[in-house]
């Protein structure tokens, strides 16, 4: 069964033992076997850990990293927003085009017709196409793949 001081070893490795601790430590190493040998572990991996350094990344692979992210994100944000921005002025529009097919009756019937029905197609098919962009979006098995 490990001893329970097992667990001050790394502070008084690190010197944050009070006096008072600190010398009933060090009374107790001199009994405590297992306490020893567990400080002269530490110790050990204490000096392999701190001799070790970090390798640097290269300041390249940061610039590529960045700009990347950065790129994606700016993309993402911008189609968004761009689609935003179209369904906004669709919308608009059919709503004005309906208004205005309503409202004059200058135009022969059948022509307010057609122009209804074309701008209904232009509104369906753009939802349609924005709504297949985004499932294949989540569902695109080789969007990882790089060419």
């Amino acid at each position: 069964m490990p001893c329970e001081w097992t667990v001050r070893v790394s502070g008084y490795l690190d010197g944050e033992l009070d006096a008072s601790e600190k010398a009933t430590f060090e009374a107790h190493l001199a009994q405590c076997e297992a306490c020893a040998k567990e400080l002269r572990a530490t110790r050990a991996m204490k000096e392999v850990t701190g001799s070790m350094k970090l390798k640097e990344f290269p300041d390249q692979a940061w610039e590529r990293y960045w700009e990347g992210t950065y790129n994606r994100l700016e993309r993402r944000i911008g189609w968004i927003l761009l689609s935003i921005g179209g369904i906004i002025l669709l919308g608009t529009g059919l709503y004005e085009l309906a208004v205005s097919l309503i409202t004059d009756s200058s135009e022969p019937p059948w022509v307010r017709l057609a122009i209804g029905l074309a701008c209904a197609g232009i509104a369906v098919l753009f939802v349609s196409v924005v709504r297949e962009r985004i499932f294949m979006r989540r569902r695109d098995p080789y969007r990882e793949v790089r060419r």
